[in-house]
């Protein structure tokens, strides 16, 4: 009967063998359908990436098979059982099938997230009120995954039934076989609690998601090192944040100070109107662009008379990651702020700053109501009136799966726009253009096709906001408004560039004030979403303190730079770009923006050691005034 123990034995360690080899082939397919956002690697950095990529993926089946071990090592007779052997075979199949599946699914994901799928990535859909059309017509648009999947469950069964005991008769299962058995049991299982730990060294902190680092030569490269059950797995307790004394509170203030101090300025109540666009990235726009063509004829004419940067970035990669970004002036990190339970705390949105300036403020969205959280976050930002498809009078306009078609809602917008006490803050959430890549029928044949579908919804998107403008342009308050215009995250890239860890946050971010003709410059400053409302604040010359952790981009004073996180933190300065891995607490590679758009070349060794200490001191400081409000609920400022 020790033959037999031992054969078990065997035949759970091929089992999950199996099962890692079936890993190796999701990532090769994430690597393929991506291709393009990985495009820097060859061979030899492939092998770098499957070695690196090992103890991740041992982690993630261990934990996601981990009942399949308790049951097959279960010190018992039963495991020649024909039912208890079933059912460690479905079992088996199961976990497996959902695990594989998730990773197959995620290599789709990735073009819109540019990260793999975590726990709040189900978070942010929990709020939409037609789950089963968006399940409709993801299957509809990627049926080809349906066979994939039919083909992976085929594999696991016949895996399953290669890898299960023949034998049906457990005889002489005496106190010597108990022993043996448990004996295997408790030592499997501890080899099992430091495979799902990434280390054989106690003290050392289960393996994370940054720890991938180690083997990635840009950021891109760590989701293709990861695998999706790990994400999901290592991302479920991600909210909550540890304390960090890198520095002094003095020090802290000269490296990164986030408190805008009073001024003796009269404030100048402008109405002030905000626009995020939905995917609509710098790649799409001939102003940015050395293009022939351009999806944005609008926007384009429209940035000749405003001030707006080559270098301008957002802070995430999600919808929900841009209104608090956006009004709040609070980055996306390694978790998402609106998701998180820091999301309660004390902020000081620019609804907050304004209304007790006397302005109105408002937030419009064409979703339903709730959709997105978008509601509950405009109200943290201190906004006062909402407005979603629940409040739009004209169901017909429903696109059929997100919300009301932008040209609608626009025009919806300007009416209420027209109708509103100034001075007034308004901001709107354009619905249309992304994934299905629809527009309303009587325009389809009226854009160019471009390259991706996704063009065609970009243009659709710019008229849209023609029209919003043509139907504003001669009221009273028109003149008197500044208008900030930005894309909450990117989408499709076909251009190298934008498929770079910096490239993939690239978005426009436009300040326009038709009184204002100075106002118009086209730099190269670095700006990003936190930017925004400290620099609207400066140009309404608000003079009070606040809390922001961007500033003021009309302070030729301040120095310009974007901190990002992709999973390491970022940081875009000096035309440089600088990656700090925080699981070894060190800037981990250095590129030259200017010389190296693709970030092909780690000049860390190159670097001087004062600027490296300069990028580090300012991610940390960052990290440190991050977190440490978030714990102590500081945000906003207090007397």
């Amino acid at each position: 009967m020790k033959n037999l123990i031992l054969k078990n034995l065997f035949l759970l360690v091929l089992r999950l063998i199996c099962i890692l080899i079936l890993y190796q082939f999701c990532r090769l397919f994430y690597f393929f359908y991506n291709l393009e956002y990985f495009s820097s690697i060859d061979l030899y950095s492939y092998l770098n990436i499957l070695i690196g990529s090992l103890k991740f993926d041992i982690s993630a089946i261990l934990y996601t098979n981990l009942i399949i071990i308790l049951l097959s090592l279960f010190p018992s007779k039963l495991i020649t059982n024909r039912t208890y052997k079933n059912t460690i075979l479905y079992t088996y199949i199961f976990c497996n099938l959902f695990a594989i599946t998730i990773n197959i699914i995620d290599a789709l994901y990735y073009t819109f997230s540019k990260c793999r799928f975590t726990v709040s990535s189900i978070s942010e859909f929990s709020n939409e009120n037609n789950p089963l059309n968006f399940i409709t017509q993801l299957t509809l648009d990627y049926w080809y995954i349906l066979p994939i999947i039919y083909l992976i469950l085929t594999l696991l069964k016949y895996i399953a039934n290669q890898t299960t005991l023949k034998e049906n008769k457990f005889t002489n299962y005496n106190k010597k076989n108990i022993i043996l058995s448990s004996v295997i049991a408790i030592l499997f299982l501890i080899l099992t609690g430091y495979g799902c730990r990434g280390s054989f060294i106690y003290k050392n902190r289960p393996i994370t998601i940054s720890n991938a680092g180690k083997y990635a030569a840009n950021p891109n490269e760590i989701s293709l090192i990861i695998n999706t059950p790990f994400s999901l797995i290592r991302t479920i307790f991600i909210d909550d944040l540890d304390k960090k004394t890198f520095f002094s509170k003095e020090e802290l203030k000269k490296i990164y100070n986030v408190t805008s101090e009073a001024n003796q300025h009269t404030i100048n109540k402008k109405n002030i109107v905000v626009i995020i666009l939905e995917s609509m990235a710098t790649e799409y726009y001939g102003a940015y662009n050395k293009y022939t063509t351009t999806y944005t004829p609008f926007l384009d004419s429209l940035i000749n008379h405003s001030y707006s940067s080559y270098n301008s970035f957002s802070n995430g990669t999600k919808s929900i990651d841009a209104i608090p970004a956006v009004l709040a002036s609070i980055p996306n990190t390694n978790f998402h702020f609106s998701l998180s339970k820091y999301s309660i705390n004390k902020i000081e949105g620019i609804g907050h700053i304004l209304s007790n300036q006397g302005y109105n403020t408002s937030f419009f969205h064409g979703a339903p109501n709730g959709s997105m959280g978008f509601e509950s976050m405009a109200k943290l930002c201190g906004i006062k009136e909402y407005y979603g498809m629940d409040n739009y009078p004209h169901r017909e306009d429903f696109d059929g799966l997100w919300g009301i078609w932008d040209d609608k809602f626009f025009q919806y917008f300007a009416d209420k726009l027209n109708n509103m006490k100034e001075p007034f803050f308004s901001s709107i959430f354009s619905c249309s253009s992304h994934h299905p890549y629809k527009i309303p029928k009587k325009y389809i044949n009226t854009f160019q096709k471009g390259k991706h579908p996704m063009h065609e919804c970009v243009q659709y998107t710019d008229l849209s906001l023609r029209l919003l403008f043509k139907r504003i342009k001669n009221t009273d308050w028109y003149k008197n408004t500044l208008f900030v215009i930005t894309a909450d995250h990117t989408n499709e890239s076909f251009v190298a560039k934008y498929t770079t860890s910096v490239g993939i946050f690239r978005v426009p971010i436009i300040f326009f004030d038709p009184s204002n003709s100075a106002l118009a410059e086209k730099t190269t400053d670095i700006i990003q979403h936190i930017d925004i409302m400290p620099s609207i604040l400066s140009y309404i010359k608000y003079n009070k303190p606040f809390k922001a952790f961007g500033k003021d981009i009309f302070n030729k004073d301040n120095s310009k730079f974007c901190i990002n996180h992709n999973n390491d933190y970022q940081l875009i300065i000096d035309n440089k770009v600088a990656i700090y891995n925080e699981a070894s607490d060190q800037i981990t590679q250095v590129y030259d923006l200017k010389k190296d758009s693709l970030l092909r070349q780690n000049i860390l060794m190159n670097t001087n050691y004062d600027s490296i200490i300069k990028y580090k001191n300012k991610i940390q400081a960052f990290i440190q005034i991050y977190n440490n409000s978030m714990i102590n609920n500081t945000l906003r400022y207090e007397n």
